[in-house]
């Protein structure tokens, strides 16, 4: 019979039930058979799940901060409201998962599955994201402030509303995505695909775009100078009409 500590649910799961015993007692579970666990809010600080299997786990506002991710299988893991921030995800796959609200900074996505993900309001300041698999993810209002994109495929991604300020989107494969509303000050998109991309009301101050494709782009109504950066701002309103009591002497 397996004892159940420190608040974890285990019933009706596809876990092994000696490798979810393992994680709770050790912390140390690589390569572990952790499919739909309930580990709602664990304390997995520091944990080593290297190569473990985590598809369809659910894992909403557990702390991972610094655990070992590792070429781990999160595919249509829920992961709302966790805190992974400095974990360690490279080449992890997170096709479908849920990360809403969940806290990634500093954390190392690069080469990771996101296709699909929802990463909506997520935190990914100064998170390294190099190559990492972006296609039709759902970044709304999302936080990629300093973070790095190199080479990223966002191919359809949505990021409406995201702060990209000083992001470095070198290389990236940005086709289709959504850029509406964006914050993308000082950020470099130095050959980036931008083809069809809409990044209408974004703003655009002192981006970097050398050498990006901007073949059937949205702008929107901006004003673009560029020098070695652009720069683009909306252009000012047009003053309001004349109102018939403007034309009336005092």
């Amino acid at each position: 019979m397996m004892i159940a500590p420190l608040g974890f649910i285990t019933g009706a799961i596809a876990a092994d039930s000696d490798d979810l015993q393992r994680l709770i007692t050790t912390n140390q579970c690589p390569g572990c058979d952790l499919r739909e666990a309930d580990l709602s809010r664990a304390q997995l600080s520091g944990a080593n799940l290297f190569q473990a299997d985590l598809g369809g786990a659910i894992l909403r506002q557990a702390d991972l901060r610094s655990a070992n991710l590792q070429e781990a299988n999160l595919y249509n893991a829920d992961l709302g409201g966790a805190s992974l921030a400095a974990s360690n995800l490279f080449k992890a796959n997170l096709h479908h998962a849920n990360l809403q609200r969940a806290d990634l900074r500093e954390a190392d996505l690069g080469q990771a599955m996101l296709g699909r993900v929802d990463l909506r309001r997520a935190d990914l300041r100064d998170a390294n994201l190099f190559q990492a698999n972006l296609g039709q993810a759902y970044l709304e209002e999302s936080d990629l402030m300093n973070s790095n994109l190199q080479r990223a495929f966002l191919f359809r991604a949505n990021l409406e509303r995201a702060n990209l300020t000083g992001a470095n989107l070198l290389g990236a494969d940005l086709r289709s995505a959504n850029f509406s509303d964006a914050d993308l000050t000082g950020a470099s998109l130095v050959g980036a695909a931008l083809n069809d991309t809409n990044i209408n009301r974004a703003q655009l101050s002192n981006t970097n775009l050398s050498g990006a494709l901007l073949q059937g782009t949205t702008l929107g109504p901006l004003v673009c100078i560029i020098d070695q950066s652009v720069n683009c701002a909306a252009p000012p309103a047009p003053p309001p009409p004349l109102l018939p009591a403007d034309f009336w002497d005092d």
